[in-house]
């Protein structure tokens, strides 16, 4: 059952296109990304998209990912919120 609400409340976070996410990010929700970029990387993710870095997940990827400020691949899954 705890999956269960892992899985609704965990997304993935919408694709990085021109500067912004393609689709907005929704309250209430967790999201994960492929990241292995920059602490600048970071920090322009987190003003786009209102929401702080949580932390890495406790599994990685289980194979490479782009990631979501570089492109290059990474299999480090790391979440993001917005705190209240």
């Amino acid at each position: 059952r705890a999956h269960e609400h892992v899985d609704e409340v965990v997304q993935p976070l919408p694709a990085w296109k021109d500067g912004s996410l393609e689709t907005p990010v929704e309250d209430g929700r967790i999201y994960e990304l492929a990241f292995d970029g920059s602490d600048a990387d970071a920090e322009r993710l987190e003003r786009a998209t209102g929401m702080g870095f949580l932390g890495d997940a406790t599994e990685p990827y289980p194979e490479p990912r782009p990631c979501h400020a570089t492109g290059e691949p990474t299999t480090r899954r790391v979440l993001m919120s917005r705190s209240y």
